[in-house]
C-alpha cells in the first residue's frame, strides 16, 4: 500500500461526489487509515484501506464508482470516454419572462452530489450532502445584494434527456436556499419573504447542476400575497 502515505489527498471516485480526504496516519500493514477532510482537517475518522485505491480507474480501464483515489495520481489510459455534453454559453430560457423586478442567477458547480426525495440515505450521509450544497450556494451567491422578498425558481439541469420530475429534487433546492440565507441574501426563507422555490427542468449539462434564478419582489406586488 505504498500509495497510502501521510498528508496525501484522496478524492472520491464517484463522478458526482466532491469529497476530498487527507491521510492523517497510516502504518504499512494496517487495515485502516486515519483520515480527515482535506480542506479543513475536521471529522477525523478511520477508513478501510481497501477503499483507498491507487488510481481512479480499474485494471480494465473503467472508472471506479466507489472509494477514493489519490488526487495527484497520473491518469491511466483506458477506453475513450464519450464526448461530454457541453453547457450553452448563456441561459436560453428567461424564467421570469415579462415579470418586473431585478433578477439574479446563482449557479452551483456541476457534478455536485444531489439529494432526491426518492433516495434512502443514512441521516449522516444526507446531512453531509446537504452541508456541501448549502456551502456551495453560499459561495456562489457572494456579491448578491440583500433582497427583502424574492421569487425563486430552481432549475435542475440534468446530465441526459431522460424524463424527470424536478419536484423530487426539492431537498437539494431547500439546501441551496438555506445557503442564500447564510450568505445574507435573504433574512429568512419563510413564506413572508420567499415565493418558491418553483422547480423546473433546464437544458442538459455534463455532470448535471442546479441553478437558482431570483427575482426581487416589490412591496406592492408581494406583501399582500405572501402574508395571506
Amino acid at each position: 500500500m505504498n500509495h497510502i502515505r501521510k498528508g496525501r489527498v484522496f478524492a472520491a471516485c464517484h463522478p458526482q461526489d466532491t469529497a476530498r480526504i487527507r491521510i492523517v496516519q497510516y502504518e504499512e500493514g494496517d487495515s485502516r487509515a486515519l483520515v480527515a477532510d482535506a480542506a479543513t482537517g475536521a471529522r477525523q475518522r478511520l477508513i478501510l484501506v481497501s477503499s483507498l485505491h491507487p488510481t481512479a480507474v480499474t485494471g480494465t480501464g473503467n472508472r471506479r464508482k466507489s472509494g477514493y483515489a489519490p488526487e495527484d495520481a497520473r491518469p491511466v489510459t483506458g477506453p475513450p470516454a464519450p464526448p461530454p455534453i457541453e453547457e450553452p454559453a448563456a441561459e436560453v430560457t428567461d424564467w421570469f419572462d415579462g415579470m418586473p423586478g431585478r433578477r439574479f442567477r446563482v449557479a452551483l458547480p456541476p457534478r455536485l452530489l444531489l439529494l432526491n426525495s426518492n433516495q434512502r440515505l443514512h441521516h449522516h450521509r444526507r446531512a453531509d450532502i446537504t452541508r456541501v450544497l448549502r456551502r456551495a450556494a453560499w459561495a456562489a451567491s457572494r456579491g448578491l445584494p440583500f433582497l427583502e422578498q424574492a421569487h425563486i425558481i430552481g432549475v435542475l439541469h440534468p446530465e441526459d434527456r431522460q424524463r424527470r420530475d424536478p419536484a423530487n429534487w426539492y431537498p437539494s433546492f431547500k439546501a441551496c436556499v438555506d445557503g442564500l440565507v447564510d450568505q445574507g441574501v435573504l433574512e429568512d426563507d419563510d413564506h413572508t419573504r420567499v415565493v418558491g422555490p418553483d422547480m423546473r427542468i433546464g437544458h442538459v449539462v455534463s455532470g448535471s447542476r442546479l441553478v437558482l434564478h431570483l427575482r426581487e419582489l416589490a412591496a406592492v406586488e408581494s406583501a399582500p400575497e405572501l402574508r395571506k
